[in-house]
């Protein structure tokens, strides 16, 4: 299981921390439930300038976060995810679920379609053994992607 990093004052033996990035209500409200389901402690933003200052004092170990997010796009936000939390696993979530090699290469552990919740969890799963950032297995149809992500 991913073990949780600390802040200077903080225990070692809580839940792993996860921040979610999305600025749909509704959908950050669903996939916060889901990362809970699965063991994380979860803290939620609506925009890019909220989640950074979560992240700044949360330290998380996940950082699940929409690459059309409000206000920074999640292009542009996963390498100041992977500067400033350098540990902290970047799942980049998409309407589409295309662009794996564009997150992949810029750092995100995973691409995810919104849509498809069933791969949510498959990669959750996989982070509970910590892997390192670019190597959660791709889903069956992202294999393409990943070959491309990993040949760049």
């Amino acid at each position: 299981m991913l073990q949780p990093r600390t802040g200077p004052a903080e225990e070692s033996n809580v839940k792993p921390r996860a921040l979610l990035c999305e600025g749909d209500p509704a959908l950050r409200a669903l996939l916060g439930d889901r990362l809970r389901a699965h063991g994380w402690l979860a803290s939620e933003a609506s925009t890019a300038a909220d989640a950074f200052d979560l992240a700044a004092s949360l330290h998380p170990d996940l950082v699940v976060l929409d690459v059309e997010f409000a206000g920074l796009s999640g292009l542009e936000s996963i390498p100041r995810v992977r500067a400033g939390w350098p540990g902290a696993r970047v799942v980049a979530l998409s309407g589409t679920g295309r662009g794996a090699e564009l997150c992949l290469g810029v750092g995100a552990c995973a691409l995810v379609a919104t849509s498809d919740l069933a791969r949510l969890d498959e990669v959750l799963r996989s982070l509970e053994v910590d892997p390192a950032p670019g190597t959660v297995p791709p889903g069956p149809d992202r294999a393409q992607d990943r070959a491309a992500a990993v040949a760049a």
